[in-house]
């Protein structure tokens, strides 16, 4: 593969501490030779242990630093952190195994009623990325179902003791539990997927009829997903799978829909793309054109090169390397990436609707974005002021001051120090 020079890291959030430098070094199933013996090196400094290890489990990394440092240098790790690594080792492979058995008999659910569906992310990305499910730290279950099977997905998982969940209120998820009929083509239009948990374990499913909110239209629409799904075995059974050019267009779409506030985006990405072998890089880079989303793309791609070293195809560094607006966003995440607490990635910026405008390239996008973001009604919206049928169309009145109410909220709390708004 050709490849152009790694481009410099010249930001300050990351060269200023050994500790970033160390998570990067270790944030990875295969380092080189270089990569070792510099973990060597900085294991050696006056690392300040306690934040290293906040940081990479904050990233959700925590079992891949752990796992490439006790390979590398185990003794290094000072003892009264070994026994708490390994055991937050062991639990999170514990809970992996529960998921991972979760979602074998899900699979078998869905077969047994004739529900096609497309496991990603979860154990099945642990796999076919990381090559073991205990290196990679995930907490849910994410199912893709056809939007004609979606209401029907759910019913099946109600019957099974799953009830719909809310990050945001107890109000939302009672919501959710009572949706009426006439209330089910909204919450569809305006929804993209539904989280439910199963409250005998705590195990939380989120179904995918889209794989971004509608206000990112260019993948509400997954047909285009289903038509190129593949048979792989999981499990000792065959299951759809995404191809790895779709998924690192979906990798590269999630973590631009977060704004890239946590660094395992970006493993998730640069191991996929270490363990595929030969990608179709045209066809990504064609298929992100289609669907208008190859500035998402790039940046996902710059990323993984940039922190992580992944070696890239030349046409795709050329296409970055021409890009200044990708070096501009690149550079304003590498401000929010280390120099955040966790409460700033529990919660939501306000400012995250003008980083997702800068990285959608369609003027049509941006429009229909604003659009569905600021007036069409959400489940909090229906939650906020619940209103009869004949009614419901004051709803795209009161989204834009709800919005507004709570924007001013959050800058608020942001000038106050007191954290964000909560996510939209």
């Amino acid at each position: 593969m050709q490849t152009l020079s790694k481009p410099n890291i010249k930001h300050q959030a990351i060269k200023t501490r050994p500790e970033i430098e160390l998570l990067l070094c270790c944030a990875r199933t295969h380092p080189n030779h270089s990569k070792i013996e510099r973990i060597k090196a900085l294991v050696r400094e006056d690392l300040n242990w306690e934040y290293l290890i906040e940081t990479a489990r904050i990233h959700a990394v925590l079992p891949l630093f752990y796992w490439s440092l006790n390979k590398i240098c185990s003794s290094s790790i000072p003892a009264n952190l070994q026994q708490q690594l390994q055991s937050y080792q062991y639990a999170v492979t514990q809970r992996n195994l529960i998921l991972t058995s979760k979602l074998i008999k899900l699979l078998e659910l869905f077969e047994a009623y004739r529900i096609p569906v497309i496991p990603f992310k979860g154990p099945v990305l642990a796999i076919l990325a990381y090559g073991d499910i205990s290196r990679r730290d995930f907490g849910d279950l994410d199912i893709l179902v056809s939007k004609q099977d979606f209401l029907k997905t759910k019913k099946l998982l109600s019957d099974q003791g799953y009830q719909p969940y809310s990050n945001s209120s107890e109000k939302e998820a009672t919501y959710l539990n009572s949706i009426k009929d006439w209330q089910q083509e909204a919450y569809l239009h305006s929804h993209w997927e539904l989280h439910m948990v199963d409250e005998r374990d705590g195990v939380t499913i989120d179904i995918h009829h889209g794989m971004l909110p509608k206000q990112f239209s260019f993948l509400f629409d997954t047909e285009w997903l289903w038509k190129n799904a593949q048979l792989k075995p999981f499990a000792n059974k065959m299951i759809l799978t995404l191809p790895p050019e779709d998924l690192i267009l979906i990798l590269c779409s999630q973590g631009a829909k977060d704004c890239w506030i946590q660094l395992n985006r970006i493993c998730d990405i640069a191991e996929l793309i270490r363990t595929s072998g030969d990608i179709d890089w045209q066809l990504v880079y064609d298929r992100a054109s289609q669907l208008r989303m190859t500035r998402i793309l790039l940046l996902g791609l710059l990323l993984v090169h940039d922190l992580l070293e992944v070696e890239l195809p030349k046409t795709i560094l050329q296409k970055i390397q021409a890009n200044p607006l990708l070096h501009s966003l690149a550079s304003q995440i590498y401000t929010q990436l280390f120099s955040q607490t966790e409460s700033y990635i529990q919660n939501w910026k306000v400012e995250s609707s003008f980083f997702h405008l800068k990285m959608i390239q369609h003027p049509w996008d941006k429009v229909r974005y604003c659009f569905e973001h600021l007036l069409v009604p959400t489940i909090a919206d229906r939650v906020f002021v619940p209103l009869p049928q004949f009614l419901s169309f004051l709803y795209y009145l009161l989204r834009p001051i709800r919005l507004l109410r709570s924007y001013s909220f959050g800058l608020h709390r942001q000038q106050s120090g007191q954290g964000v708004g909560n996510r939209e």
